[in-house]
């Protein structure tokens, strides 16, 4: 094992051990107790370090089957105290070792974290102690990154649904299959007239990493939707959705991510617990005039969890509704966005 270091922005510095090399790029944290190997495999963290807030991390290994994508798209992890129990496959050390994942243990993740939530989420890097880290970022949006590259089918005998996929979750494309869809994976971008040559019966717009605003023809290929198929959208895909209807987005402090948010259905009072991957959200003030409504808010910083358009027959959530691999209370949304599809447009 080797001495590492991880060195955030503003100067600040953090000791461990691990192995991997270096790495560069925003560093966040994850609450979330379970789920470590789909947390990191989650195209939604590309170009982040990923920080385990909860302290033992390893201790089931990597069941390969049920990942989010084959390979790791963390640049690094961190966390406090490695384990190394019973696998369900490869050991977690192993599986980021085949993949070049830095990983560093015996870090002190509980004032890593608190440090975070004070300062916000931070640039940084991971690198043996003593050795500067000149690994460059990434340019361009990492959406192009871990987009499809072409589109993929999966037949099912029920609704046909076009997936866009600006880094989308296996656990989401999984739910839609359970429920009996034909999915069309398209990459993320696809123009209006590509999208539509598949005859869906409704359109979801997946996760995916990075800043939303910047991603401009995205915005405008969904624009280009509205009114003309029923439309969902998860996580990115809210943003991506809102940001088309004319609403804004800004930067979460520092981001929501783990499996233990709670959310309220403004609809219903119904109260439950999400799983959530994001560090941005819509701007509330933004949405008049766009014909936008919140339909589920955050219980903890209040900020939006969900929005629909009965006009548009448009429903997006900000959280997680698949909860790969858990908790599950929010995939009634699935429902609700199949049964738009049913119906088609309301106007």
């Amino acid at each position: 094992m080797t001495e590492m270091e991880i060195v955030l922005e503003d100067g600040t510095t953090w000791s461990g051990l691990g192995e991997g090399g270096s790495a560069r790029g925003e560093v966040v944290f994850s609450t979330a107790s379970t789920g470590y190997p789909q947390a990191v495999s989650d195209p939604s963290f590309a170009g982040q370090i990923l920080v385990f807030a909860f302290p033992m991390i390893g201790n089931y290994g990597v069941d390969e089957d049920l990942l989010e994508s084959p390979r790791p798209w963390a640049r690094a992890v961190v966390l406090g105290s490695l384990e190394k129990g019973t696998s369900l496959g490869p050991s977690f050390e192993e599986w980021l070792s085949r993949f070049s994942v830095p990983l560093v243990s015996g870090v002190d993740t509980r004032s890593l974290v608190r440090h975070i939530r004070t300062a916000g989420a931070l640039q940084g890097t991971v690198s043996p102690v003593g050795e500067a880290a000149s690994v460059p970022g990434n340019s361009g949006h990492p959406v192009a990154e871990v987009s499809a590259k072409s589109p993929e089918v999966f037949d099912g005998p029920g609704a046909t649904i076009a997936v866009i996929d600006y880094g989308l979750k296996q656990g989401i494309l999984r739910e839609l299959l359970r429920r009996g869809c034909r999915v069309i994976k398209l990459p993320h971008n696809s123009t209006r007239e590509e999208i539509l040559s598949w005859d869906p019966d409704g359109v979801l717009l997946g996760n995916g990493p990075g800043d939303p605003a910047l991603l401009e023809t995205e915005i405008e290929v969904a624009a280009s939707l509205l009114g003309a198929i029923p439309i969902g959208g998860i996580c990115l895909g809210l943003q991506i959705m809102a940001l088309a209807s004319g609403a804004s987005t800004f930067k979460l402090t520092f981001g929501h991510r783990g499996a233990n948010h709670a959310v309220v259905d403004l609809r219903t009072g119904r109260g439950f617990v999400t799983s959530q991957n994001h560090g941005y959200a819509v701007l509330e003030t933004s949405l008049a005039g766009t014909g936008m409504e919140v339909t589920h808010r955050n219980l903890g910083d209040g900020s939006i969890e969900g929005v629909r358009n009965p006009e548009q027959s448009v429903v997006a959530v900000q959280y997680h509704p698949e909860g790969s691999p858990g908790p599950r209370d929010g995939e009634e949304f699935f429902e609700e966005f199949l049964s738009l599809c049913e119906r088609g447009l309301t106007r």
